[in-house]
């Protein structure tokens, strides 16, 4: 079962960074209610931005079924006032159904949040609001990217039914960390959380039925859940209502993988690279609008049928000029350069400084131009990254090219709880290594291999912006 954490940020519509509790209000055995009516001054928000409630380790159950007014008159809308319209709906969601529920299952969340699709946007992959919300799950351009979408000129994975509802089941797990119940966690997403925690703590109570009653919450939020459990009921039974469900032939994800594009390309010449047509292609990524797929930095993730293809290695093999591969030039010894010393190596190669000179039988710390170190055999590569606000492990594994599990081993990790300038080692698994020729400098070699001169700073150890013609530096490749 996947380990679910939460943090509140300050963007009312979404958040979802990992970091330290407060100590002042996480006590051991707290409730949600316990520790929401802790907050009782709005100024106390930036303190907010520190919580965290205690992961989950079970699959939660969810919504209670209550058939109420409100959940009558939705059933009676969409069976008959707009059963066409809701059929059509259905008909969208079962072709995307397995997939999403199989989503929601990995996450270790309930399969029912399917039905929130359903009402969110009848699973129109392009459907947008009136507050440019976008995609089957409707989200916002900086809840999009803070669940690591990408979302720019040419590509909008909010578009994507594979990728936004993975990003849906990381928001879906910090919504239920945060309010413990389902009815609050689905009036948060739909309303924000902290237009729903300033509710709570207005009317003194966490019910959600309590607070629709008294009317505190919106109105549109009060018939958000009703119309969710509406949905439920009437698909559970849809031949009771003379619903007309369309089930749909075949899963079109079930022999699918994603595959990493770290090169602009047409969609044309990779229908023609890889023997998938063109049409083919777009169904399964609608996230892509031009007719060629632009350059992402860390590279983008497309979706294509499972099977072996030879020609993206090629698309994505760098130039043997400029890049020599990152395996090759691990080697068991480093050769000094002008501008190195013993901290800087020991560093670039993960090692400790007395480990450095300990291999090498070195009493000091001088070295000299030339002079050839040993390294530990199994020493490897890697580069720090500095956790920022809003980042998760999701959302770094994949910008990083690596895995959750990779990044816990590599940290020595055993919870997946991180905090906001929390340094994280990180396996250089997609880079190679650039010669300095005379001429260069760094935002010239950065913007060569699309990255900031920020990352090739941090990844190269580099305070200043000094180089020289022979040095070695890490870029992406």
């Amino acid at each position: 079962m996947i380990k679910i954490f939460l943090i509140l940020t300050l963007i009312i519509t979404s958040s979802c960074t990992h970091i330290r509790p407060h100590s002042k209000y996480k006590k051991k055995n707290q409730t949600p209610s316990q520790i929401i009516n802790a907050y009782k001054d709005e100024s106390q928000r930036r303190d907010l931005d520190q919580l965290i409630i205690n992961e989950k380790t079970e699959k939660p159950d969810f919504l209670k079924i209550v058939k109420n007014d409100k959940v009558k008159f939705w059933m009676n809308y969409f069976s008959k006032r707009d059963k066409a319209r809701f059929e059509r709906f259905i008909r969208n969601g079962e072709k995307y159904r397995p997939i999403i529920e199989k989503t929601f299952e990995d996450y270790g969340l309930p399969q029912e949040l399917y039905y929130v699709g359903l009402i969110e946007s009848g699973y129109y992959l392009g459907a947008k609001s009136h507050a440019n919300a976008v995609g089957p799950w409707q989200f916002i351009k900086d809840t999009g990217k803070r669940y690591g979408l990408t979302i720019r000129s040419g590509i909008d994975e909010r578009k994507s039914i594979v990728k936004s509802t993975q990003a849906a089941a990381l928001f879906f797990q910090d919504l239920y960390n945060i309010f413990g119940s389902w009815e609050l966690a689905l009036s948060a997403y739909n309303a924000g959380e902290y237009g729903i925690i300033r509710r709570i703590r207005g009317a003194n109570t966490r019910d959600y039925y309590e607070l629709s009653r008294k009317k505190v919450i919106p109105k549109e939020t009060r018939h958000y859940v009703p119309k969710v459990i509406a949905a439920m009921e009437l698909l559970k039974d849809p031949a009771k209502y003379n619903i007309k469900v369309t089930k749909s032939n075949y899963d079109m994800f079930a022999n699918t993988k994603e595959l990493t594009l770290k090169r602009s390309i047409r969609i044309d010449k990779l229908a023609q690279k890889t023997g998938i047509p063109v049409n083919a292609i777009k169904k399964l990524n609608p996230d892509i609008s031009w007719r060629t797929i632009p350059y992402v930095r860390g590279g983008y993730n497309i979706i294509l049928p499972d099977k072996n293809y030879a020609a993206l290695d090629k698309i994505n093999k760098p130039q043997k000029s400029e890049v020599q591969k990152n395996r090759k030039s691990i080697a068991k010894t480093y050769t000094v350069q002008r501008g190195d010393n013993l901290i800087h190596i020991a560093k670039r190669n993960s090692i400790s400084l007395s480990e450095l000179k300990r291999t090498n039988n070195l009493r000091s710390n001088r070295i000299f131009i030339g002079q050839k170190l040993k390294l530990p055999t199994d020493a490897t590569e890697r580069y720090v990254y500095k956790v920022r606000k809003g980042d998760n492990l999701y959302s770094i594994a994949r910008k990083n090219h690596t895995s959750i599990s990779k990044i816990l081993k590599e940290n020595n990790l055993k919870r997946k709880t991180i905090y906001i300038g929390q340094k994280l080692y990180l396996p250089i698994s997609n880079m190679g290594h650039y010669v300095v020729r005379k001429g260069d400098y760094l935002l010239k070699i950065a913007q060569k291999h699309g990255m900031s001169v920020s990352k090739l700073k941090r990844i190269n150890g580099i305070a200043k912006s000094k180089i020289y013609p022979g040095q070695k530096l890490i870029v992406e490749n």
